[in-house]
């Protein structure tokens, strides 16, 4: 996709806006925006894997704890 890039963090963006693509296709799923204080996750943890299956909604809360658990783990 031409009209994307990788930013410092390894999520694709697009060029023109800026907006993160895994937020623009979970907006599209939705029919709406995303609701405030939910977050886009990769199940796959991959950032540049942005299609519908690999993406879910959560709280902020959720996603912080999916992250720590998995630090604490021993994985990044």
């Amino acid at each position: 996709m031409g009209n994307t890039y990788i930013d410092n963090k390894g999520y694709k963006r697009f060029r023109d806006s800026g907006e993160l693509v895994h937020r623009a296709v979970m907006r599209k799923k939705l029919g709406h925006d995303i609701p405030e204080g939910m977050v886009v996750h990769h199940k796959n943890e991959d950032k540049t894997d942005f299609s519908r299956n690999n993406l879910q909604l959560i709280t902020r809360k959720e996603h912080f704890k999916h992250h720590v658990v998995k630090k604490k783990q021993g994985r990044s």
